[in-house]
Formats: C-alpha cells, sequence, structure tokens
C-alpha cells in the first residue's frame, strides 16, 4: 500500500479531515491533498510526525506494514541469519557481564569508603 492509501486509510480511521490534519502537521491542506494523491511525499520529519499522530511505525506508513527485525535475515541464507543471531548473543551476554561487573565495583568501592569513615570515626573518638 502507498503512502497516499495509507493517509487516507489512518485519516479515515481517526476521523480527521485534511484540514485537521493539516493543522495537526502545520502544513497546509493543500499538501496533505497533495500527499494522498500521489503529487508529493512528505519528508522525513513530516512522516515520523504523521507515525506520532496516528500511533504508528514509519515502517507502517511507507510500506503498509509492521516491519519485522527478522526480514533482515530472510534476505540472506539462513546461516548468515543464524550467524548474526549467535553475535547478537553474544554482545548482550557481553554487556550484562560487563554491568554486573561494574555493580559489584560500585558495591565494593561503597563499603571500602563505610569502613574508611568508621575507622576514621574511631580513631578521632579514641583521642
Amino acid at each position: 500500500m502507498s503512502v497516499s492509501k495509507q493517509l487516507i486509510h489512518l485519516r479515515n480511521v481517526k476521523g480527521i479531515s485534511q484540514e485537521e490534519l493539516a493543522s495537526l502537521m502545520s502544513v497546509t491542506r493543500q499538501a496533505v491533498s497533495k500527499w494522498e494523491t500521489d503529487q508529493s511525499l512528505p519528508d522525513s520529519d513530516k512522516i515520523i510526525r504523521l507515525s506520532e499522530i496516528f500511533g504508528v511505525t514509519t515502517d507502517y506508513l511507507l510500506k503498509g506494514k509492521e516491519s519485522d527485525p527478522m526480514d533482515i535475515y530472510s534476505q540472506h541464507s539462513s546461516k548468515a541469519g543464524a550467524d548474526m543471531s549467535i553475535e547478537v548473543s553474544e554482545i548482550l551476554e557481553n554487556v550484562h557481564q560487563m554491568t554486573t561487573i561494574k555493580r559489584y565495583l560500585i558495591g565494593t568501592g561503597i563499603f571500602i569508603f563505610v569502613i574508611a569513615i568508621m575507622m576514621s570515626i574511631i580513631i578521632f573518638l579514641k583521642m
């Protein structure tokens, strides 16, 4: 489905006139009309704003369907997709391990700091 048909469909579903959509988009009614008659296409900023107004993704506006992240892999051999999936899993595992290590380091640092303050107070009180 083309962008023009998507806009007409979404506008009708929401019950918004061309003038109302134009007002929401800060454009003229004629601009909306041109988009809906395939005389012009909205620029990327307008596509993003349209997606926000209608509560759909930009892929839905441009392609007529929600995109599936796995579509990228289906365009290549299944081995390439599997290799990419393994790579992504490894990266996510590394990120998780790094955040765990950071939490332990921060906790250890705080513990040492608290012990140092307590020892300072004890030394100060004995004087």
